[in-house]
């Protein structure tokens, strides 16, 4: 987030709403998703996923194929699965045994993790204002680490600014 560069280069941990955002009947979240992979997709933006975060989101879209109504063919399905095969674009990182010590529900210490394992600027983008976005104890721990949570609004912003 450095405002000395003319482009900022930054390592995105995305929180599950991007595949929720496939089947959700919220159109403004379906299109500010889309957006928002899109120009990570365009930029020098890199997506950060662990060995188990990896594995998470290709189990939820596996299960999205595997439905009746097939979501395949859905344009934001695709560009998902295209940034996350795209290796130019993903930055793999170690799994951490790190014990974030901050009370927050399990699947979310799972995003925290992932952005405590990448380097440089990080940003965390999600929905979840309840555990995440709102939670100043969290937001304040992971300051020291160069790691900055964010609504998928306020990404946008930020993402498509340079």
């Amino acid at each position: 987030m450095s405002s000395t560069s003319s482009i900022s280069r930054y390592c995105v941990v995305l929180d599950l709403f991007v595949i929720n955002a496939i089947i959700s009947e919220d159109i403004k979240l379906y299109f500010g998703t889309a957006a928002l992979l899109y120009f990570i997709d365009r930029k020098c933006h890199r997506i950060v996923l662990s060995p188990s975060l990896k594995k998470i989101y290709a189990d939820r879209l596996k299960d999205l194929e595997k439905r009746r109504s097939n979501y395949s063919n859905d344009r934001l399905f695709k560009l998902i699965k295209k940034l996350l095969m795209n290796s130019e674009k993903v930055n793999e990182v170690e799994e951490l045994t790190y014990n974030v010590p901050i009370k927050i529900p399990d699947e979310d210490k799972l995003i925290i993790k992932t952005a405590l394992a990448s380097s440089g600027n990080t940003i965390i983008i999600t929905t979840d204002r309840r555990h995440l976005i709102d939670n100043e104890e969290l937001q304040n721990h992971l300051k020291a680490y160069n790691i900055t949570i964010l609504p998928l609004d306020r990404a946008l912003e930020i993402i498509t600014k340079d």
